[in-house]
C-alpha cells in the first residue's frame, strides 16, 4: 500500500531526526513500524513549496494551502492520504472531497474535537459531522474523544469499527533504551520538571512551588514563558528553544515530569499526550492535571496524580506526597515501564493503525 504522509510539520525532517537517532520514530506517525513490519511504502510529501500560498491561504482561515493545492494538482493517484492532524492541513481537500473533486481516500488521526464538534452552533456541528463523514478512515486517539464525538453530533454508532476506529499513539520501543540504562535513583534526582507550550498552565504551578521546598525546573518557548511578577527562588525557566535531544538528559535527572494543564470544555481532547509519552518511556512518574479524554488514566496504571484544573492546593498536596515516599516513587517507576512495554508503544499504535487501512483496502 502506498501511504502518502502530510502533517502540519514537516515528515521529512521528523523522519530524518530519527534516522540519525535524536528522535523517536512515534514523531513520524507509524512510518517506521508499518514498513519495517508490513507491505507499506510511505510517501513524505514536502511540506511547503511555495510559501506565498500559505500567506493567502491564511487570509481566508485555510492553513497549509500550498500542501493540499499541490496534492490537489499531483498526477498520482494510487495511494492513501495520511494526515495525523486532519483539522489543521484538511479543510480544501474536504470541501473538494464533498463536490466529488478529489476522490483519493483519506485516513485522519483526530487529537482534539474536530472542527466545530462541541460548538454551541448548530450550523459548525453540521459541518464537523460532515468533515469527518467525508473521511474514509478516522482514528481516534481517545476512547472518550470518540464516544463524545458520536453523542455531540449524533453519529451512528454502527460506524464504530466500519469507519471509526481508537489507536494509542505511544513511543518508539528503541529509541530509549539507551536513556532507560542511566536511570536515575530516588536520592540523585535533583528536580521536578514540566516541560511543553500547549495548553500549559504554568502559573499554577509556579504558585505551588512556593510552598514545595524542592527545585522545579520549566522548559518552554520564549512566547509561552509564564507571566508572574516575582519568581521564587527554586523555579527556574528555560525559554531557549532546544532540541529534543538536547531536553532527554534534563529529564533523566528529574525525580517526576508535571503536566499542568488548562483548556476550555469545548477544546477538551488528548491535552498532555504528548508529555506522557516521556513519562512512560523514560520511567518517570507524573502528576498532571485531571484530563478524563485521555486514554492512560495514570492514577488506574499506578504511575502518577491528578490534580484538578487551577488547583494549586492540590499540586503542593500531590508533589509533597510524591517527594516525601520513596516507596509509591518506586511503584510508579515500575507501573510506568509496565505500561511503556504493554499498552502505550509505537508497535502497538502501528499494529492497530495496520488494522485500519487494511480495513479500509478491502472496504475499497
Amino acid at each position: 500500500m502506498n501511504v502518502v504522509l502530510i502533517n502540519n510539520y514537516p515528515m521529512d525532517n521528523a523522519y530524518r531526526l530519527w534516522q540519525q537517532g535524536v528522535s523517536g520514530s512515534h514523531h513520524v506517525w507509524g512510518k517506521v513500524e508499518l514498513e519495517r513490519n508490513y507491505n507499506y511504502n510511505f510517501i513524505l510529501f514536502r511540506h511547503v513549496k511555495y510559501p506565498f500560498l500559505n500567506n493567502i491561504g491564511r487570509l481566508f482561515g485555510v492553513n497549509f494551502l500550498d500542501q493540499q493545492l499541490r496534492l490537489i494538482f499531483w498526477k498520482r493517484r494510487n495511494y492513501v492520504l495520511y494526515l495525523p492532524y486532519a483539522s489543521s492541513n484538511s479543510k480544501l481537500l474536504l470541501v473538494l472531497k464533498w463536490l466529488g473533486l478529489f476522490k483519493v481516500p483519506m485516513v485522519s488521526l483526530i487529537h482534539q474535537p474536530f472542527l466545530g464538534t462541541k460548538s454551541d452552533s448548530n450550523l459548525k456541528r453540521a459541518i464537523a459531522r460532515r468533515g469527518l463523514l467525508l473521511q474514509d478512515a478516522v482514528v481516534f486517539l481517545s476512547e472518550t474523544l470518540l464516544k463524545d464525538t458520536v453523542q455531540v453530533l449524533g453519529l451512528d454508532k454502527d460506524l464504530i469499527g466500519k469507519k471509526f476506529f481508537v489507536a494509542q499513539w505511544g513511543p518508539d520501543t528503541l529509541f530509549y533504551k539507551k536513556f532507560l540504562s542511566s536511570r536515575q535513583s530516588f536520592e540523585s534526582c535533583r528536580y521536578f520538571i514540566s516541560a511543553g507550550h500547549t495548553d500549559r498552565d504554568y502559573a499554577t504551578l509556579i504558585e505551588a512551588f512556593r510552598e514545595i521546598d524542592f527545585p522545579l525546573h520549566i522548559y518552554c518557548t520564549e512566547t509561552t514563558v509564564p507571566k508572574v511578577d516575582d519568581l521564587p527562588p527554586n523555579v527556574f525557566i528555560f525559554s531557549k528553544r532546544i532540541s529534543y535531544a538536547e531536553l532527554l538528559p534534563h529529564y533523566a535527572d528529574a525525580l517526576a515530569i508535571l503536566i499542568p494543564l488548562k483548556f476550555s470544555k469545548g477544546d477538551e481532547g488528548c491535552q498532555g499526550m504528548t508529555s506522557l509519552q516521556d513519562v512512560v518511556a523514560l520511567g518517570k512518574p507524573t502528576i498532571i492535571t485531571k484530563n478524563l479524554s485521555l486514554n492512560l488514566n495514570v492514577e488506574e496504571e499506578g504511575l502518577g496524580l491528578m490534580v484538578d484544573m487551577f488547583d494549586k492546593e492540590g499540586w503542593v498536596r500531590s508533589v509533597n506526597l510524591l517527594l516525601n515516599d520513596k516507596n509509591l516513587w518506586n511503584e510508579m517507576v515500575y507501573n510506568a515501564g509496565r505500561v511503556y512495554e504493554e499498552k502505550f508503544n509505537s508497535e502497538i499504535f502501528a499494529e492497530n493503525l495496520h488494522f485500519v487501512f487494511q480495513q479500509l483496502k478491502n472496504s475499497n
